[in-house]
This record gives C-alpha cells, structure tokens and sequence, in this order.
C-alpha cells in the first residue's frame, strides 16, 4: 500500500485508547426480559408506555483483526486466498450523557472488493452487545396496568442489558 493509499485509509479511523477503530453501522436486537423505555405516563389512572425501543439501529465505532485463510471463500469466484478474511472485532458507541452507552464483541467476515489493490473491503460482524444504561418501568410499574401505590408518576430504573448486534462496516 502507498503513503498515499495508507493516508486515505486512515481517514475513516479514530484512535480510542491505543486502539485504531473505523466506523460502522449496527442494528441491536435486545434480548433482555424488560422492555427499554424511553417515556411513559398515567393515563386514567393506566401505566401507558410512550416510546419504547428494543431494536435500535446506531453508528458504532469498530475495530478488528482478520485473520487470513489460505483458500475460497465457500468457492466463490473473486473471493480468492487474501481476498476475504474473518476474526474477532469489539465495537463501542460513544455517547453524549454517558461516556460509552454499549459496548460490543463478535466475529466479524472482512470481503475485499475484487480487482482492489487498496485493500478496502465490506465487512459484516455478528456479536454480543450489553447497553450499561437501559431505562426500564420502576420496581411496581407495570404497562396497562394502574400504578403501585398513590403513585401519580410513572417512575423509570436505570439498568443493564443485553443484545444481538449485528454490525456494518467498510475498510480492511
């Protein structure tokens, strides 16, 4: 790779505790038993959930190592020894009220575009995600339900949870 292909590599990467991570795309599919809550209210006396969200598509900054077989990948035609390549990858989204809001880890297939001498590539990863920081109805609180108590609020607890990710990358 050139000085100046190597440059245009690094554009896409940020450097994060030693670690170089490029940028990718994610969908999580949560997984936990409670549902994330984003707001809710008292409705006549009824617990009514505003917005939840339990698949949330987010930009995620990754980073990976591939390690390189010495064959086709599955035979196909372009996808050559060198052309494609799989390994580990930890992924995190950095946040604006909490310094990491998820935090993830997988495998991940890196396919390198045939013909392409700069080395990028489309990657797909496949992993776990943990959330430190899910808001969820309060200890009583139940959807559809009348609160606990004299309670005229609903009240949310903050917890962690866990997902699927499934996760977007481009790069080599």
């Amino acid at each position: 790779m050139t000085p100046e292909e190597k440059a245009s590599d690094d554009k896409g990467k940020r450097n994060f505790a030693g670690i170089n991570f490029g940028v990718g795309i994610s969908l999580t599919f949560d997984t936990g038993k409670n549902s994330r809550i984003k707001a809710a209210s008292i409705v006549d006396g009824i617990v009514r959930i505003d917005n939840e969200d339990d698949k949330i598509a987010r930009v995620m900054l990754e980073s990976h190592y591939f390690f390189l077989p010495d064959k086709k990948f599955l035979y196909l035609e372009g996808l050559d020894q060198g052309r494609w390549g799989w390994g580990p990858f930890v992924a995190l989204q950095p946040g604006t009220e909490e310094i990491i809001e998820a935090v993830a880890v997988g495998v991940m297939l890196g396919f390198r575009r045939p013909k392409d001498e700069t080395g990028s590539s489309w990657n797909v990863g496949l992993g776990y995600v943990t959330d430190p920081n899910v808001n969820i109805l309060g200890d009583g609180f139940v959807a559809n339900q009348p609160p606990p108590g004299n309670e005229t609020a609903v009240r949310l607890k903050e917890i962690s949870q866990d997902g699927v990710v499934l996760l977007f990358s481009f790069s080599f």
